[in-house]
């Protein structure tokens, strides 16, 4: 297993995604210091409230994070990122998994959604094998440019 413990994510860990997660080639797109309005989500403490979680290991490092953003009162958009360094290792599966269980075990959302830069296949062919179905998809303001990001929808068993 990847991860061992989920926590709300402290000010250190926020600091340390957003100033020390580079990811490689196109990936780069995701790193925070690229989108200004991430960047300042994640590192200030008001705007990042209660909606961000820290994935740890058995080691108490992190290994990645989300985002939960209620939508209704039954649809939660996750938004997620990998340690860098971990990526492209055949772990995002597991991740993805183990973040639907933690939604599933502290809330009552029914359908979960989230959204992906069409160029990331590694990403939705991770999304797609962990049920997830597109929906369509939209070009979004995002890095200093517009993007096409592919829309994901799964319903949860209950």
């Amino acid at each position: 297993m990847i991860f061992k413990k989920i926590a709300y994510l402290t000010q250190a860990n926020a600091d340390q995604i957003a100033r020390k997660w580079h990811y490689n080639g196109q990936y780069s797109f995701y790193d925070m210091e690229n989108d200004p309005e991430d960047l300042e989500e994640i590192i200030t403490p008001k705007l990042r409230g209660n909606k961000y979680y820290q994935v740890l290991n058995d080691k108490d490092e992190l290994v990645g994070y989300f985002c939960l953003e209620r939508l209704s009162e039954e649809k939660v958009e996750v938004g997620l990122g990998l340690r860098p360094d971990l990526t492209g290792h055949g772990l995002g599966l597991n991740f993805v998994k183990g973040i639907e269980e933690f939604i599933q075990n502290n809330f009552n959302y029914r359908i979960t959604v989230l959204s992906v830069a069409s160029f990331n296949k590694r990403a939705i062919k991770v999304y797609q094998g962990a049920g997830f179905k597109i929906m369509g998809s939209k070009m979004q303001k995002s890095n200093d440019g517009v993007y096409e990001f592919l829309n994901l929808s799964k319903t949860m068993n209950r």
